[in-house]
């Protein structure tokens, strides 16, 4: 290969590189683009075997025994999976639970779980009849707690079931079949489910022929999350900015005051009346006092000044009577004898105390 050969091999070499790692980058940004695809959701799976121990049931023993093995080889139709728990329940006229420990189905120890409970059934004491009003309330209990439950019971077809949807039709079934079965010595078989909480279906079947296990309904799809309808966007208001003082914190205006009338004011020089048309009254003249009033009284006795008694000030002095006041002659000379009398006993009585002058 010459050099140019090489040269070009090369360059191809490159150009399909480059194409492939843009391809797997392309591959790369798709994929976590593609919708998440919910996962199927997982149910707790539950398998509950119920045999009847009447008399009827004890010489079909051994067809039970041969579908209980048919059952468990198919795992149910491919319905019991992995870790799914298995009770076994008895029945007549009572109803026996807690007899026998409950399993966990595992398909390489099918052998083992299949020998354990067909060493029960063959141990059980089968008298009286059948009585489904001993069974029945328990396993409505039992569905109302599971999510998933097949319920498969071995009977003999005697006796009336209740409890369930499907009563009339088993019942019917049961009296077209207790002969035939009672014959041919082989049990029937009912397949009960149940899922969450409700039955969805029940299969009556007949051995030797095998026992039919319908698949269950599909879960029911959950009503799609509402859409959260984002609010409106809120228009944009400027803030509003107040100055001063609120109005409603400002004291009530003052009341205007009320106008007082004011009286027109006098004319000062206002015109005098109007002379009476009349003749004037005759004017007296006018009396002029006298300059002076001598104060003498007509009995020659000094004036007194009289004064109202209401403008005197009041004090505890006895008032003495203005007309009275005056002394008469004999109660005055009285008086001046005796001022006389008293003073020349003073001036005697002095010119003997004074001491007499030496010679």
């Amino acid at each position: 290969m010459t050099r140019f050969q090489m040269k070009a091999w090369q360059q191809i070499r490159t150009i399909r590189g480059t194409w492939l790692l843009l391809a797997w980058f392309g591959g790369m940004a798709i994929v976590p683009g593609l919708p998440a695809q919910p996962a199927a959701r997982k149910l707790d799976n539950r398998f509950l075997l119920v045999f009847d121990t009447s008399a009827e049931m004890k010489h079909r023993v051994a067809a039970v025994q041969n579908t209980l093995n048919t059952i468990l080889a198919t795992s149910a139709n491919g319905q019991l999976h992995s870790n799914d728990s298995i009770g076994v329940w008895t029945f007549d006229q009572q109803l026996e639970t807690g007899q026998f420990p409950l399993q966990r189905w595992n398909p390489d120890h099918a052998a083992q779980v299949l020998s354990n409970i067909n060493t029960f059934v063959v141990g059980r004491r089968y008298t009286k009849k059948t009585t489904f009003d001993a069974l029945m309330p328990l396993v409505n209990q039992v569905v109302g707690g599971s999510e998933r439950l097949t319920v498969v019971i071995f009977c003999d077809g005697y006796g009336e079931m209740n409890g369930t949807p499907y009563d009339q039709g088993v019942n019917q079934l049961f009296q077209q079949r207790q002969g035939e079965r009672q014959k041919a010595q082989q049990p029937v078989v009912i397949v009960l489910h149940s899922q969450l909480g409700q039955f969805v279906d029940c299969v009556v079947s007949f051995p030797p022929q095998p026992v039919s296990f319908p698949e269950f309904p599909p879960l029911p799809v959950p009503p799609p999350a509402p859409k959260v309808v984002p609010p409106p966007p809120r228009a944009v208001v400027p803030p509003l900015i107040i100055i001063g003082t609120p109005v409603t914190n400002r004291p009530p205006p003052p009341a205007p005051p009320v106008p007082v009338p004011v009286p027109a004011p006098l004319p000062t020089n206002a015109p005098l009346p109007a002379a009476n048309p009349t003749a004037a009254p005759p004017v007296a003249p006018e009396v002029k006092p006298p300059e002076e009033m001598p104060l003498t009284r007509p009995d020659g006795a000094p004036p007194q000044l009289k004064i109202d008694a209401e403008l005197l000030p009041r004090t505890n002095a006895v008032n003495v009577p203005a007309e009275n006041s005056g002394f008469n002659r004999a109660e005055a000379f009285a008086i001046g004898a005796t001022s006389l009398l008293v003073g020349g006993l003073v001036v005697f009585l002095f010119g003997r105390a004074r001491p007499p002058k030496k010679g």
